[in-house]
């Protein structure tokens, strides 16, 4: 495929061309890919952010296309080419095409089109302007859930000046669980809500210790959720409510959600809690917060507030 800060969207077939001369054009490539791709900042790293970027996604022509180059990072790692629709009306482009037994000879059309370009860096893009002041940018790329997120790692330009964005996956959906919230009492709904869409927003946006903060919270909501089914009034904090729970564990109370694995796990939270709060000098590693989306999703899944 020849090389172009343009291409062309045929309204009527739906396929893609690249320019070959003045005002003519031949079709893509059939091996060429391309992306649709949907921006979103990291204040719309939520369910509410995601599922409206799924439903822009789902719209014909795309606003924004990502077309992948190769890239020096290797796997998971990608990089794509910008390219975004030119506002205005349709064009009328001749669409040049090899003749199916002369292959030699062409024959031309004209069709209607809607032109993209591929602009350089510096343009008016939110994400310019977001990882320049230091923030979180994100390409949803269509796909089923959270894991089709990718997080801009370098903006760059190729040698005609096209901005080339490289993009790490956002390793989420594998194992964070889908909240199940709707039967939980109405006072305590947008608490859990409200801290689990934090939690998740301090995922993807690499904050472990944010993440951490979120998961205590989580967990007091849930101690909460659990004491309150069987009747027990919650004490203020985690540690009480875990302590109210160990007792009611151990008297085998019936109608109470959580295990002793669920109880484990909340005591995992609290104590790693404490530990990022202590003023000991002791370390933790970003890694451990990242990783409490297998803890939190094992928590949730284990009261029934949760699903995978």
């Amino acid at each position: 495929m020849r090389a172009s800060c343009t291409i062309y969207y045929l309204l009527e077939s739906d396929e893609f061309a690249v320019p070959v001369g003045d005002h003519q054009a031949s079709l893509m490539d059939n091996t060429a890919l391309l992306f649709s791709g949907v921006y979103r900042d990291e204040t719309q790293i939520s369910s509410d952010g995601l599922e409206s970027g799924r439903q822009q996604l789902s719209q014909r022509p795309a606003h924004t296309l990502l077309q992948p180059v190769s890239s020096s990072d290797g796997s998971p790692m990608w990089s794509a080419i910008v390219y975004r629709k030119v506002a205005g009306a349709a064009t009328t482009i001749k669409l040049r095409e090899e003749h199916p037994i002369h292959r030699t000879h062409y024959k031309e059309q004209l069709v209607k089109a809607l032109r993209y370009h591929a602009d350089p860096p510096g343009g008016p893009y939110s994400w310019e302007t977001d990882i320049g002041s230091g923030k979180s940018g994100y390409f949803l790329t269509g796909g089923v859930g959270i894991n089709a997120l990718w997080r801009i790692t370098r903006i760059q330009s190729d040698a005609l000046n096209r901005q080339v964005l490289t993009f790490a996956p956002v390793q989420l959906s594998p194992t964070l669980a889908i909240p199940l919230f709707d039967h939980v009492a109405p006072d305590l709904q947008p608490f859990l809500k409200q801290h689990f869409e934090g939690f998740q927003k301090a995922i993807v946006r690499n904050a472990p210790f944010d993440a951490i903060d979120r998961a205590n919270n989580l967990a007091e909501g849930i101690l909460k959720h659990c004491l309150k089914s069987v009747g027990v009034p919650s004490p203020r904090s985690l540690n009480e409510r875990l302590e109210k729970a160990r007792g009611i564990l151990d008297r085998k109370v019936q109608g109470f959600p959580m295990t002793y694995y669920g109880y484990n796990l909340a005591q995992l939270i609290r104590q790693l809690h404490a530990r990022l709060h202590e003023n000991q000098g002791k370390i933790v590693r970003p890694e451990v917060g990242l990783n409490l989306t297998v803890t939190i999703s094992e928590l949730l899944v284990d009261v029934g507030l949760g699903k995978y």
